[in-house]
């Protein structure tokens, strides 16, 4: 009797261990990395609009003066500004280690130019009080990529794309997947050897490729 319990507690021990090594199991590959912050999914594989993204980090802005814009492939009536922001623990886990790690965020939100009496119809530049540019105008649409290698594990570098919508706020509340013709083709084909990311195209990101 006394050997049996001297024994029970190496049994509970190797209980506990047993049950911790099954639950880390189950987690998303991002939960042993605690420096990512993770997506908000929904139970039917939608993901919410994310709370905060333009105080992320601002990692580069294009303007689009042609062509038909990337979340519907409609024309594009007017130049739109493009303002690219990364989930700041994303941002730090490439920052160290030139990886992107399960979780990351990536938003693309879109914006009109500014137009009007005091604005040049031919290259879209606006005279005020602090200076002749062009200016944004009002918030157009929203795209997103998350990577995640467990809910992704069929697509290139483990990438889902998303959007909340081409059109004036308030954005659509949640999104799907979006068709891989649809976002992922152009990544797939442009910018497989950056794990599916147009680093060199952002500044913010170009700097670290170059400066690691």
């Amino acid at each position: 009797m006394t050997k049996k319990m001297h024994g029970l507690p190496i049994f509970k021990k190797a209980i506990r261990i047993a049950t911790f090594v099954i639950i880390a199991t189950a987690l998303p590959s991002w939960a042993s990395q605690d420096q990512v912050t993770p997506p908000s999914f929904n139970a039917d594989n939608t993901v919410n609009l994310p709370t905060g993204y333009r105080q992320w980090v601002h990692v580069g802005t294009r303007i689009n003066t042609q062509g038909n814009n990337i979340i519907d492939s409609k024309p594009i009536a007017q130049p739109e500004i493009l303002n690219a922001y990364v989930e700041p623990s994303a941002f730090e886990h490439f920052k160290k280690t030139g990886q992107w790690a399960d979780g990351s965020q990536i938003v693309k939100e879109f914006s009109k130019v500014k137009t009007g009496e005091d604005c040049n119809p031919a290259n879209f530049t606006c005279k005020t009080k602090i200076g002749t540019a062009i200016f944004q105008a009002n918030y157009t649409g929203l795209g997103m990529m998350i990577k995640d290698s467990r809910r992704f594990s069929k697509e290139n570098g483990y990438w889902g794309y998303f959007h909340f919508g081409h059109h004036e706020q308030p954005y659509n509340a949640t999104s799907e997947l979006r068709p891989t013709q649809q976002c992922a083709a152009c990544h797939n084909a442009g910018a497989a050897d950056q794990d599916y990311v147009f680093s060199s195209a952002h500044a913010g990101l170009r700097a670290l490729l170059q400066n690691p």
